[in-house]
């Protein structure tokens, strides 16, 4: 979907447009927010993408709901594993969930700010 924008956007760029009247009581196609030359999206299509987007949001948050908890168990379990080393022992079990943690939350930081 992405590329088929990028395409357009740059053969919108590209391509001359028609030139619009100064003064015009009309705004072009393009600012409207759909294609030139395209109809506009009926009442029925207009509803058909609010319901895709509200459902891709609402799987968008189960899985950062789901990797949310993931990282609290890594915590946890993180954190019982500090308690029971001493100063001079910290296992290598530590520094992997270590690691795993901040993969993690790298993770969930991208989804949260959309950039998957």
């Amino acid at each position: 979907m992405r590329a088929i924008f990028a395409i357009f956007v740059v053969c919108a760029l590209i391509l001359p447009g028609p030139s619009w009247p100064q003064g015009s009581p009309s705004t072009p196609p393009a600012a409207q927010g759909h294609a030139p030359g395209a109809p506009p999206p009926t009442p029925a299509e207009i509803e058909m993408q609010k319901r895709a987007a509200k459902l891709r949001n609402q799987e968008r948050f189960a899985r950062l709901k789901k990797d949310t908890d993931q990282l609290l168990e890594l915590a946890t379990q993180l954190k019982k594993s500090v308690d029971e080393a001493n100063e001079q022992t910290l296992s290598l079990e530590v520094v992997r969930k270590a690691e795993q943690i901040e993969k993690l939350a790298k993770q969930i930081r991208q989804k949260m700010a959309g950039d998957w």
